[in-house]
């Protein structure tokens, strides 16, 4: 195993192959390093394949037509530190492997006007470093606001207690607002692990609610807007039972 610990510029480059339209899409971040120690990223989002598709059909799909997305601008110190870790951190190989399922990643690193490819053991680990990159600019450019999530939990006296969350991509911060504790943080590692552990769960749309029932249990509120109630039902396997009720607990416990 190589070890890489700096870079001039590194180029993250996608492609989703085979997929259909509205989804196939491709994007080039170049992010470069500046003789001040601060870093600017170049993104470049493209959707392709929608000539023959309708607006409706694109509109049905959750897309439109203005998906394309390019923005340059400054990034946050924290995410070059981030970036050298990772680079530092990562197990390399001579070459790439296989990807069974048609989409394309790379990453280039230029470093003293010396270009190099790298292929990195787990490119899945990068992929999704990468997404938090592209949240990171959406929220720098107001595209997108943070993500927030709600937790409401009622007893038997539907007596409610109330935990949120601000997960910051940009800043890499995860703020915790509750009525017991008041406001604090943790860490981006356990934040990105219960975002993990909240997303692992299907919300499913026939399940939303616009607004909380008058009835004892726990609800979230994912990010989107609309609430589910996470409730053990009658057809759940004996996993998917523990995993609510761990998550129910966890949630609990950020507001105690």
């Amino acid at each position: 195993m190589k070890q890489i610990e700096s870079f001039d510029q590194i180029i993250f480059e996608y492609n989703t192959g085979p997929v259909p339209p509205s989804f196939c899409h491709k994007y080039k971040i170049a992010i470069s390093k500046s003789n001040h120690e601060t870093f600017q990223v170049d993104l470049i989002l493209k959707y392709y394949d929608r000539d023959e598709l309708s607006d409706e059909e694109i509109f049905e799909e959750g897309f439109t037509k203005k998906d394309d997305y390019e923005w340059k601008g400054d990034f946050p110190i924290v995410w070059g530190q981030e970036i050298e870790n990772k680079l530092s951190s990562t197990n390399w190989k001579k070459m790439p492997s296989p990807r069974p399922d048609g989409t394309e990643f790379s990453i280039k690193k230029v470093n003293n006007d010396q270009s190099e490819i790298l292929n990195p053991a787990s490119s899945r680990a990068w992929e999704v470093f990468v997404q938090e990159i592209i949240q990171a600019v959406f929220e720098l450019s107001k595209k997108e606001a943070p993500l927030l999530l709600s937790f409401i939990s009622k007893n038997s006296k539907l007596e409610e207690s109330e935990v949120g969350f601000e997960f910051s991509f940009a800043t890499r911060e995860v703020k915790v607002n509750s009525g017991g504790k008041g406001e604090n943080s943790i860490s981006w590692v356990e934040g990105q692990k219960l975002l993990k552990y909240i997303f692992s769960i299907d919300y499913l749309p026939e399940k939303s609610m616009d607004k909380i029932p008058k009835k004892p249990g726990n609800f979230l509120n994912p990010g989107d807007g609309y609430w589910y109630e996470l409730a053990l039902h009658e057809h759940a396997n004996e996993n998917s039972r523990t995993q609510i009720v761990k998550l129910a607990e966890t949630l609990k416990s950020y507001g105690r």
